[in-house]
Order: C-alpha cells, then structure tokens, then sequence
C-alpha cells in the first residue's frame, strides 16, 4: 500500500534557539511511504517505511533527501486461543530529535540523532478470569554520532476480574539506562549530565474499571526505588478514555523515569495531557492534543508545555487534506555539579503544516 503526502511548513524556530535569538523559515516537506503485510489466521506481519524530503526557504544548508525516516516490521501471533505473541523492531533517525523523546516532548537542538528499538510482548489467559502479560523494550539512541543512550525497561502484569466491571492485580517496572561515547567533547546541544548507569525497580498495583462499555478506567502505581533508593515520587501512571458521539476523549497521567536525547542520565518526569478527536461531520475530523510535563535531571529542570491540533478532510479514499499546528514553550534552569548556570531559559517554538496525503487503499497481489 502505497502512501504520499506533500506541504507547506512554517517554523517560527527552526534552531530550538531562545526566545530572543529564534529564527524562522517557510519549507517544502514531501513524504513519501509504502506498507506491505501478510496475514494467515495465526501471523500477522506488517512492514512500514516512510522518510521526509524538505527543502528550505532561508537556510538552504538545512535541505535534505532525508530529514527525518522510520521503518518498522511488527509481528501478531496467536500460537492458541489463550496466547497472543507480538513483536516490533525497527528505526528512526531525524534531524529534530525532540520528536523521540516521547514522555517529555524535551527540545534542545537540531543534530542528527538514530534509534534502534525492538519490543516483544506477550498475553497468556489463565483462565476465563485472570490474564498474565509481559513486555520488554529496548532502544538504542545514537545522537550526533557521538553520545548513545541505551534502554531497557520490562513490563510484568497479573490481572484478574473481580466482578462484572473491575480487574486489579500487581505490576512491576524495571528500568536500565546506560550511556557512553564521547562525552568529554560536549557537541553543539549536548547538556551534560550524570554518565553513571541507572538502574530501577517499581512493585504497584494495578485496577481497571469498566463504567460503561464507552468509558474506561486503568490505574498503575507504587513505590520505586532507583540505586537502591527509594525514590521520593511513586511510580504511577493514570489513564481515562472515552467514547462520544463521532469521537473519542483520553486522558492520562504519567509518573515515570526516562532519558531525553540530549543529554545523559536518568530523567524524572511528571506528565499530563488531554487527546481529543471528532468527526463533526463526515468525513472531516478534528484532533487536538494539549500536554504537561515537569521534568528533573542532573543537568536541568523544566516545565514543558505542548499543543497539537489538527483538521483533516478526507475527499475520497485516495486524497485527503490536512492542516495542524504544533505549540511548545519550554521554561528551564540548567546546572552543573548542583550549581546553576543558567537560569529561566525560554525556548518557544510554532510549527504550521499545510499538506495533502494521496494513498492507494488496495493491496498490490
């Protein structure tokens, strides 16, 4: 299945610069992709590649064949009726590295940044009533060839039914974060940090509540403890969805460790954020996405504010129109060996894309 988009971007900081120094740019992104996938009763197997070309107005050096791409290739298997195996590796390499730190939407400059990531999962039911899963990420984050972050992190559940509406049952996390390369040249963008590995372990419990068929509850948390300490914010992660009328509203809350491409060391983030999508009328929908994020690290603090929205018009099954625009303003301190160096740093960024997508919804045989 063949995939095309072209547009129009406007950048109003295309360096991730300060307020004061921030420099703006009108460019032309084409994005070409392709899908392919085989499915049997028992497998599924989807492959996806996609890679953005933009030129630039201004700051032509910036123009590149490959801005930004990612590829995938995700396995589905149901070996029995009470087991669902998957699996998904894959890579990502852009040139505005924000875009991968996912929990935080962290800005801190543009160089090229690489990850390599693979994630196998599993679901066994027990019985009618109690679930075991499993899950395992690993990433390997390569920024400006010189600085690379590796994670792993495991996800342990049981859950069992209590009723006609509600499953509860223990959880763990554990997180592994090492970080290596070059570290004593600092690049253009790197901020430091504590090099050392990290290490984490958080024992919750889970509940989720079914309130009606359209709503649904799922909370996560509990101690964590990071080196042998115990942490003085819990692990917890709290999640409400719900369907409306030709839409759908999701909520969540993250508490969580994580690492953020630019600099090394664990990072300690407090998240929200609101996603919300609706089809007024058919075949035109609207998303909009406000976020965040209280971030806290060796090197920095901040508070990460982020908006998303969009509106899209599908004309038929091969053209559709979109228009979106991205929000951020990041406020922070940095300091080093507990000493500030710089302070109430100001980095606000506004993205608008105009763009049409052209897609052949029928599989090549």
């Amino acid at each position: 299945m063949p995939w095309l988009a072209t547009g129009v971007v406007y950048d109003d900081n295309v360096f991730f610069s300060t307020r004061e120094r921030r420099q703006e740019d009108v460019f032309l992104r084409v994005t070409p992709g392709l899908q392919g996938s085989y499915q049997s009763t028992r497998l599924t197997v989807i492959a996806n590649y996609r890679f953005d070309s933009e030129v630039y107005n201004k700051f032509s050096e910036l123009s590149t064949v490959q801005q930004r791409q990612f590829g995938t290739l995700e396995l589905r298997g149901r070996p029995s009726n009470n087991l669902n195996l998957n699996g998904i590796v894959g890579y990502a390499q852009t040139r505005t590295p924000y875009e991968l730190n996912f929990l935080t939407s962290a800005q801190t400059a543009r160089f090229k940044t690489e990850r390599f990531f693979i994630n196998p999962s599993a679901e066994y039911r027990i019985d009618s009533l109690t679930k075991f899963r499993g899950e395992y990420a690993f990433s390997k984050d390569i920024f400006a060839d010189e600085v690379n972050i590796n994670s792993h992190i495991f996800n342990l559940g049981l859950e069992r039914k209590v009723g006609a509406h509600d499953w509860i049952g223990p959880a763990y996390v554990g997180r592994h974060f090492t970080f290596g390369g070059n570290l004593d040249s600092p690049i253009a963008g790197f901020i430091g940090g504590n090099a050392e590995d990290v290490t984490s372990h958080a024992f919750l419990l889970s509940w989720a509540h079914d309130f009606t068929t359209d709503t649904r509850l799922d909370v996560r948390a509990g101690p964590r403890f990071t080196n042998g300490s115990l942490d003085d914010r819990p692990e917890a992660y709290v999640g409400l969805r719900r369907r409306i009328p030709n839409g759908e509203l999701t909520l969540g809350y993250t508490s969580a460790l994580t690492t953020i491409i630019g600099t090394v060391g664990a990072t300690r983030t407090d998240s929200v954020g609101v996603r919300v999508v609706y089809e007024p009328v058919k075949h035109f929908t609207l998303t909009a996405a406000p976020s965040a994020a209280w971030v806290k690290s060796s090197s920095f603090q901040g508070t990460i504010y982020t908006a998303y929205v969009e509106a899209a018009y599908q004309f038929n099954k091969y053209v559709t129109a979109k228009g979106s625009a991205y929000f951020s303003y990041q406020e922070s301190d940095f300091f080093t060996d507990g000493i500030v160096t710089a302070e109430n740093v100001v980095i606000p960024r506004n993205v608008y894309w105009l763009r049409l997508e052209f897609t052949y919804p029928s599989r090549w045989q």
